[in-house]
């Protein structure tokens, strides 16, 4: 059994990199990234990434937070989390948890709050929008018998709505 695993071994300088642990997984030994066995694969972890924080009077702070300290803060798990990630694709969803709103609709990405609104900082203008509208909004229209939750959720679905009409007709 030996001799028929050690031929299915290369021994190219690339792989030679590669130490076998004998069940079949490999491990890298001081080359690429650590831990996931692909040379140049890219082991993702908990990124900064740069948001917008709306607060219920309209107000708007930019900030950079990582996942674990949005997970903690929103009560959220990593798998909602997931859905605003960039580097997938997910079609339109709008998740209602206990604590949050997790908001995936086109270019707007966001997790609203009972406090604030958490919008995924990008250059993209529907996002731009989005906040501009919704600080108008929130300054003009202080109380109009919506929770601040069900404001920002219209906004978001009003400006998701004009932008797919614009691209039909």
């Amino acid at each position: 059994m030996e001799e028929a695993q050690g031929q299915y071994y290369s021994s190219t300088p690339q792989e030679s990199a590669l130490s076998h642990d004998g069940g079949g997984r490999s491990q890298l030994n001081g080359q690429g990234n650590c831990g996931t066995g692909i040379i140049g694969l890219k082991k993702r972890g908990h990124g900064t990434r740069s948001w917008i924080k709306i607060g219920q009077d309209g107000s708007t702070q930019t900030v950079t937070l990582d996942k674990a300290t949005i997970m903690r803060h929103c009560s959220l798990p990593s798998r909602d989390l997931r859905l605003l990630d960039p580097m997938f694709i997910y079609p339109s969803t709008i998740l209602g948890r206990e604590k949050a709103i997790v908001v995936n609709l086109e270019q707007i990405r966001c997790i609203i709050t009972a406090d604030e609104v958490i919008l995924m900082n990008s250059l993209d203008g529907s996002v731009g929008q989005y906040r501009s509208e919704l600080c108008n909004r929130l300054q003009k229209e202080k109380a109009d018998g919506l929770p601040f939750e069900f404001r920002a959720l219209e906004m978001a679905l009003e400006l998701t709505c004009t932008s797919l009409d614009a691209q039909i007709t």
